[in-house]
């Protein structure tokens, strides 16, 4: 299937892509949606705990690392809203791009550096005709075995100044057949610098994050291989949760993970070892079970 229909959404003027008919179907629609969407995946959504949620137009912004977490993050903001979507592939080649669209979607193409500056004019548009938006800050799936929270773009910050909304936390955790949610409290970054929100914001997604998996999580470090057995279970899970998503674009979700300046990331510390002789001397740094070069 192709959604042809679904095209005009990328039209950059926010007027031509988001309008206040739209918002209000949408939220007389939610009642019915809260029932739906739960039906429309395999596991079960358990909202753990929920903060209050403001009564104005709020910025939800979510982990991103799986496939239903889209799903249960609109699940658990507990109100209608429009979800930030940059899967474009996806959208205009699968049924979800299509329920997306009705319940609420601002759709962006990640690959169009005017598409990704229009996105910002949409979400401070919707937020201004009264609609909460739903967006990820890491811009992809979170692929690492040892951050639970990847890089953030500044866009929410910058959003959220322009805009006055207030922000709301919001941090998935998948285990077997079941996903666990929990809403954080609100917070305001209008009057702080980029750099202070930014950590903020990192912060508090990170300590829901941990809460879940403190909670939920099955695995135990005692538990886990060391080596390059480590690094095949990591590599298959991650392959494992790719292979869920119909037309999942792994080039452009490789270079669309957020880097910030001055970040050297491990294959760039250890790019040197490429051009290291095998001798007595460097034997150690062959070790099977010190990869520390890897891309993650």
């Amino acid at each position: 299937m192709y959604n042809r229909i679904l095209r005009p959404l990328l039209d950059n003027d926010p007027r031509k892509t988001i309008t206040k008919f739209g918002i209000k179907m949408r939220q007389f629609l939610y009642p019915l949606f809260k029932k739906v969407v739960p039906l429309t995946i395999k596991r079960k959504l358990i909202l753990v705990s929920r903060a209050e949620i403001p009564q104005k137009p709020t910025i939800f912004i979510s982990t991103h690392e799986f496939r239903e977490d889209c799903e249960a993050a609109y699940n658990a903001a507990g109100g209608p809203l429009f979800i930030v979507n940059g899967s474009v592939s996806i959208v205009m080649n699968t049924f979800d791009g299509i329920t997306n669209w009705i319940v609420g979607m601002i759709l962006v193409d990640r690959a169009n550096k005017s598409s990704r500056k229009a996105v910002k004019a949409k979400m401070i548009y919707a937020l201004k005709k009264g609609a909460n938006i739903l967006l990820y800050p890491e811009g992809t799936w979170n692929k690492s075995p040892n951050q639970i929270i990847s890089g953030l773009f500044p866009g929410v910050y910058e959003v959220a100044k322009e805009s006055g909304a207030p922000i709301v936390p919001i941090a998935n955790h998948r285990e077997k057949d079941s996903i666990y949610s929990i809403v954080g409290s609100s917070f305001d970054v209008s009057g702080m610098n980029r750099e202070e929100a930014m950590e903020t914001i990192k912060e508090r997604l990170s300590t829901l994050r941990y809460e879940l998996i403190e909670k939920y999580g099955q695995y135990k470090r005692d538990n886990l291989p060391y080596g390059s057995k480590l690094d095949s279970l990591w590599n298959d899970h991650i392959d494992a949760l790719m292979a869920e998503v119909p037309y999942y674009d792994y080039e452009l979700e490789k270079h669309t993970k957020y880097r910030e300046k001055g970040v050297t990331l491990p294959s760039e510390a250890f790019d040197f070892f490429k051009t290291i002789k095998p001798s007595i001397d460097t034997a150690f740094l062959y070790r099977e079970n010190e990869k520390w070069w890897g891309n993650y």
